[in-house]
């Protein structure tokens, strides 16, 4: 399996973000992974929370054990995992300019603390 060796890691990878996803309870949610250097360096930095689908905003950071909230317009959730999806540490509300570090950590995830849950079906007066 000499050529499709990056191709089932990636695959895997994707396998361990949907688990950590889950056992966040941070789905649905607009998923994207942060490869290059660009987008690593900006993060969510001046991004929208909310994708234009409605869906909450969470980024995928491989190859990270540290973030941190410098500039930052708004608090973010981060959590750490390891390469099975299995959460290492959870930070909640992070306000801007704070560091979170999990020596380690196979990836970092990222996503704004101001996520509104789906409201409850209440009842209207009549």
């Amino acid at each position: 399996m000499a050529s499709g060796g990056g191709h089932v890691t990636a695959v895997s990878s994707y396998i361990a973000y949907a688990r950590a996803l889950n056992r966040l309870g941070w789905t649905p949610a607009e998923f994207a992974v942060a490869e290059s250097f660009a987008v690593r360096l900006r993060g969510m930095l001046g991004r929208c929370p909310v994708a234009a689908n409605g869906l909450p905003l969470v980024m995928a950071f491989p190859r990270c054990s540290s973030v941190h909230t410098c500039f930052m317009a708004y608090p973010i959730d981060i959590a750490f995992i390891d390469r099975d999806g299995n959460i290492l540490a959870r930070y909640e509300n992070v306000r801007p300019w704070r560091m979170c570090s999990c020596p380690g950590a196979w990836a970092a995830l990222e996503r704004p603390s101001i996520i509104v849950s789906t409201p409850a079906l209440q009842r209207v007066p009549a």
